[in-house]
């Protein structure tokens, strides 16, 4: 079960022990060329934690992406119970991502979570009932936002009520939280992580160790605007004038825009 879980399928999990452990560092990607219209996952975890952290030994994390799904499929995934190594721990962590026509629309969730790896900081484990994430992609533009619903960062700080993009907060040397993280990639698509804890190294007094890890993450990539093919305009008279009354008359050329010379009108009243 553990290395179907690493490799990144839909799964339903119903064990309450899942060790993922392995060693690799490696940041929120960047997405590649031929990436899917829309993506999503729960979780994933890339960090080296000092002794003392997390046990009396140091360890490292990857942990890969938790319950992935794109528009390509699978299009929804769901892992229960499944704790990152004591890291992070959550009763849910779900995601989908499906595209319409053209609209897309990625989603992610990590319900009932806690923060064992932020404890030390935080004076108590942070808790939070929802740590959400979404994206829609229109032809009128990408619209991401987050939800971190009952959040307790403890001394670590305190985030607003409706938290703008990109919101930091921390400890300087130590740790970084990012809120409602918003990247745009070159190609014009965005992602949006819910949460991005940044472990900044193993120099600085209490430090916890390096690495990244990202809860509630979706990624919609620009969706081109559909045009419908006009057909052949036929010939017709020039309309008469509306008899008199209310409103205000406006000309319309109605002949082909490669052979229309505004000759060809027709009338509309507004």
């Amino acid at each position: 079960m553990r290395s179907a879980l690493l490799r990144g399928r839909t799964l339903v999990v119903a064990a309450p022990a899942l060790a993922l452990l392995a060693t690799a560092t490696a940041a929120p990607a960047a997405v590649a060329a031929d990436a899917p219209a829309g993506s999503a996952y729960g979780a994933s975890a890339s960090v080296s934690l000092l002794a003392g952290v997390l046990g009396d030994k140091g360890i490292s994390v990857e942990t890969g992406k938790i319950a992935p799904s794109n528009t390509d499929g699978p299009t929804s995934a769901s892992v229960v119970d499944a704790p990152l190594k004591g890291l992070v721990t959550a009763k849910a962590i779900t995601s989908s991502a499906k595209q319409g026509d053209p609209d897309v629309t990625a989603k992610a969730a990590v319900v009932d979570a806690t923060l064992p790896v932020l404890a030390p900081l935080a004076g108590a484990t942070p808790k939070a009932r929802v740590i959400s994430s979404e994206c829609t992609s229109t032809p009128d533009g990408i619209k991401a936002s987050s939800e971190l619903a009952g959040l307790d960062l403890g001394r670590i700080g305190k985030l607003p009520v409706g938290t703008a993009p990109d919101q930091k907060i921390g400890v300087p040397g130590v740790v970084q939280v990012i809120v409602n993280e918003q990247i745009k990639h070159e190609d014009g698509s965005v992602t949006v992580n819910a949460l991005h804890i940044k472990l900044l190294g193993g120099k600085a007094t209490g430090a916890l160790g390096s690495g990244d890890i990202v809860l509630a993450s979706s990624t919609c990539a620009k969706v081109a605007a559909t045009t419908t093919p006009s057909s052949p305009s036929q010939p017709t008279a020039p309309a008469k004038p509306p008899a008199e009354g209310p409103g205000q008359v406006s000309v319309v050329p109605a002949g082909a825009p490669e052979t229309g010379d505004g000759s060809l009108a027709a009338v509309t009243v507004q």
